[in-house]
């Protein structure tokens, strides 16, 4: 489909059919959401949403309303709604259940994905890997999401997966603020290849161990990035 230029507050979103476009354009805000598409803090205006789809006002307003009680969304400045922001406690409380919850699914995955399974994540690791070594932020960061959730479908009920899905909508932005940084991708890139090495195994343990690498890696990056903000602003504050 066409992409039709937006203001710099809200990336590319692609124009979507009238018919059904409430839920396509939650379907696509929500996808973009979780796959780190958007930063921490980023408002969304019903104009500026409705502009980069080519949409009415009050479809986007349908679509914002449901991801702001789905908790991807919150009150923002003014009467714009934006992406939720960054804090140490909920970086830290996501890592641990995400490490328990998507550990425990990919163990699962290992023992269930046909071989047809494991060469079509190999493939989308391939393609991570070259936009990783391009410094292609929002293409990795796609084939990020696209990389899990190829592994986690086998491993986990509708139910699981859903869970899985509502703790990506929080931790995806925060994702956004690390990509980036080319040697944390170069650095997640090992911890996604110890995890196509495992399921090609069929070793759960060690696919549990890659994806607990993977996301205390990018949580700990994360964690330092914003110590370092917060170091600056209390000097700042202190002069």
């Amino acid at each position: 489909m066409a992409t039709r230029p937006t203001s710099p507050s809200v990336l590319p979103l692609e124009v979507v059919a009238h018919e059904t476009m409430a839920g396509k354009v939650y379907q696509q805000l929500r996808e973009a959401i979780m796959s780190g598409r958007f930063e921490p803090g980023l408002p969304l205006s019903l104009r500026s949403v409705a502009e980069a789809v080519g949409s009415s006002t009050m479809p986007v307003r349908a679509a914002l309303t449901r991801l702001q009680t789905e908790g991807a969304l919150v009150d923002g400045p003014g009467r714009a709604l934006m992406v939720p922001p960054i804090t140490l406690e909920l970086v830290e409380e996501l890592r641990d259940v995400r490490i328990a919850l998507e550990g425990c699914v990919a163990q699962r995955a290992a023992t269930r994905m046909s071989d047809a399974h494991l060469r079509a994540v190999q493939d989308i690791y391939e393609v991570m890997n070259g936009h990783a070594e391009a410094g292609e932020v929002a293409d990795y960061l796609r084939s990020n999401f696209a990389f899990h959730s190829g592994i986690y479908r086998h491993g986990a009920s509708e139910i699981t997966l859903a869970t899985i899905q509502s703790l990506w909508i929080r931790i995806g932005p925060f994702l956004n603020v690390v990509a980036p940084d080319i040697p944390h991708m170069r650095r997640s890139m090992e911890a996604h290849r110890q995890i196509v090495d495992a399921l090609c195994r069929r070793d759960g343990e060690a696919a549990r161990a890659g994806i607990a690498r993977d996301i205390g890696d990018a949580a700990q990056s994360l964690i330092d990035r914003l110590q370092m903000r917060a170091d600056v602003g209390g000097k700042q504050a202190n002069r």
